[in-house]
């Protein structure tokens, strides 16, 4: 378990708000050189990826054990590993898992935004483990985990920052998906996105999300009203992005930032602060234009 994770723990379980541990939490993920798990499927390998100066780098590579059914996962119990980018939620170790995972089992956020867009089931899909070292020898041998060795599972945990560290799946890693340059359009999605929010451009900022957009239980007509009447209540918004990564997919793309937000209050007051991590799910529309089709926030101080 990483030092970082150690914290994490215990303010979890203590229920105490450390600017150190957001401070600490904003240096893993803005660290020059960052951590990203590759899968191919067509392959059976999963790469330990650098990504840096807008590109990954792909630094370790082993065999990995995928699900017993072919194809990517739609429904639970199909057998088949499921393919998009997905971020890691919580390490285990025994007892907190069974033997079968072996020495740790790393949950994914499979169904993640997406899935759940597209109607997707199923549960506990891990990077995890086996305490059956026979089963590696098979390039389909899970129940749609992904699975590796006790020994290279320990490896690769050291590069999982929780929240943070994407898992990118692919049927077929492919050289475009590892450079950040490969869809400058979806460059220009996001910065589009993100001037409309500054300039506080209302039609401009609602226009960058898809029609099946939802958050917190909105959809896109009430997030309107709720963005609105934030813009009547800041004199001023200020939203600025740093480190910000790209990663691409098939099926969709991920712009991952550190999000640094201030607005003001009308008559000068201070209005909202935060900083925190941001992952916008990007879709094309009908017209093959980029649109946001979903958002996480996480608050790091």
């Amino acid at each position: 378990m990483s030092r970082l994770d150690r914290i994490v723990g215990v303010f979890k379980k203590t229920g105490i708000v450390s600017l150190l541990v957001a401070s600490f939490a904003v240096s893993a993920f803005a660290q020059e050189v960052s951590p990203v798990i590759l899968v191919d499927k067509k392959t059976n390998q999963i790469h330990v990826g650098n990504y840096k100066t807008d590109q990954i780098e792909v630094v370790k590579t082993f065999h990995t054990t995928l699900g017993k059914t072919r194809g990517d996962k739609e429904v639970e119990k199909d057998l088949k590993t499921p393919e998009g980018i997905y971020l890691f939620t919580a390490k285990l170790r025994p007892p907190q898992i069974k033997k079968k995972f072996g020495k740790m089992a790393i949950m994914m956020n499979y169904p993640n935004p997406i899935d759940l867009i597209a109607g997707k089931t199923g549960f506990d899909i891990m990077l995890h483990a086996t305490d059956e070292p026979a089963r590696l020898s098979k390039d389909l041998d899970s129940e749609g985990c992904v699975v590796v060795s006790d020994e290279q599972i320990e490896e690769i945990s050291q590069h999982i920052r929780l929240g943070i560290t994407p898992i990118i799946i692919y049927d077929e890693l492919k050289p475009e998906f590892l450079k950040a340059d490969s869809k400058p359009e979806l460059r220009q999605a996001f910065q589009k996105w993100l001037t409309a929010w500054n300039g506080k451009d209302i039609d401009a900022y609602i226009g960058s999300y898809s029609d099946k957009f939802v958050y917190n239980g909105m959809n896109l007509r009430k997030y309107r009203e709720y963005k609105d009447s934030l813009n009547k209540k800041y004199s001023k918004i200020q939203v600025e992005a740093e480190n910000i990564r790209y990663f691409f997919h098939p099926k969709y793309d991920v712009v991952a930032f550190i999000q640094n937000y201030q607005s003001e209050l009308r008559g000068g007051g201070k209005g909202f602060k935060s900083v925190g991590t941001k992952f916008l799910y990007f879709v094309k529309d009908a017209g093959g234009a980029f649109k946001v089709a979903n958002e996480s926030y996480t608050n790091l101080r």
